[in-house]
């Protein structure tokens, strides 16, 4: 009697085993109805943390069941490590700690655009979600190489900009032994801020340009650029008009329609072409150049012949404007008469 009583309880042990491992199983494996809202950020890595997460994201609606997964996951070799993770729709309780166990974590890019001054960046940088505190330590303009930088949860946006101060350096480091012949600035710093000028001044012609401000620096003549005088008012903001006559009159180191030779600091951070532009100069005689409102500069040697290019470009201008006001009047002129 007493034996068919131990048969029976171990007979109803092993189905009450063999359904609840079932209903595990299939609690663990099934799919969910996750549907992401943003990434998962995992702070803590320990069990209750892990399954409090599971649980908060709706992975799992059974403590329990999202404590012993986590358990038994870790023993067999996926513990959940810290990061930022991208859970896909309708993942599984089990697909959510592999993907927590793999380590894999999101990874975020931020830009710094050529031509973005510190103030610019700096802006960019604070409204980055993604990254983490505040910027205590200001870079010097011209010191961060503009480009795409990725990054994983946290990143610190001062992380950011060591890391743009760091590609410069190494940029820098690499191309000033390489100069051209051409080039006569005597140091990185001076090759920085010519560069940083040609970022603002033209994307187009860049070594010509470069040339043609070389030949003025040899000669002491100013090289009367307008980006310069920009920065002088500015400091890298937005100017957010056109420039005016009396605008090139504001006493300011960085104003080289006032003075000699190159500004105090560059004036933007200034990309890599703009960089190999004015370590690569091409050969020029000429002083002066005026963009031709296309797709190039119309260069000069004279003073004479650049204000004979800048009357021709103005006529060829407004001879554009007019047309396109024309064109503009006779659509109107259409429509109101089908």
């Amino acid at each position: 009697m007493k034996t068919n009583k131990a048969i029976c309880f171990f007979v109803f042990f092993f189905i009450w085993c063999a359904l609840t491992s079932l209903f595990f199983v299939c609690s663990v494996y099934k799919k969910t109805s996750y549907v992401p809202e943003k990434n998962v950020i995992l702070t803590e890595t320990g069990d209750a943390a892990v399954a409090r997460l599971l649980i908060n994201e709706k992975l799992s609606d059974n403590r329990l069941i999202a404590m012993i997964a986590v358990k038994l996951l870790r023993f067999c070799g996926y513990r959940a490590k810290f990061g930022e993770y991208a859970l896909p729709h309708y993942v599984s309780l089990v697909e959510a700690l592999e993907i927590l166990a793999s380590g894999k974590t999101v990874i975020h890019k931020v830009t710094i655009p050529e031509g973005f001054s510190v103030i610019q960046t700096m802006r960019r940088l604070e409204k980055n979600e993604f990254l983490i505190g505040g910027i205590t330590d200001i870079p010097e303009e011209g010191s961060l190489l503009p480009d795409t930088y990725c990054f994983k949860y946290p990143t610190a946006r001062q992380q950011i900009i060591f890391m743009a101060q760091k590609a410069m350096r190494r940029f820098i480091q690499r191309e000033w032994p390489l100069r051209s012949p051409t080039c006569i600035l005597k140091t990185p710093r001076e090759a920085l801020i010519l560069a940083s000028i040609i970022e603002k001044e033209t994307h187009i012609e860049r070594e010509i340009v470069a040339g043609v401000y070389l030949n003025r620096l040899k000669i002491g003549m100013r090289l009367q650029s307008c980006p310069t005088a920009i920065y002088a008012h500015k400091r890298g903001e937005s100017f957010g008009r056109s420039l005016k006559y009396d605008d090139l009159k504001i006493t300011d180191p960085y104003n080289t329609y006032l003075h000699s030779g190159l500004p105090p600091t560059p004036i933007t951070n200034p990309g890599r072409e703009s960089i190999l532009a004015a370590l690569h100069p091409q050969k020029t005689e000429n002083l002066f150049f005026v963009y031709d409102g296309a797709a190039g500069h119309i260069f000069s040697k004279t003073f004479d012949e650049h204000r004979r290019n800048k009357k021709a470009k103005n006529r060829v201008l407004l001879k554009s404007m007019t047309t396109t006001a024309k064109q503009r009047s006779k659509s109107a002129r259409d429509l109101q008469n089908p």
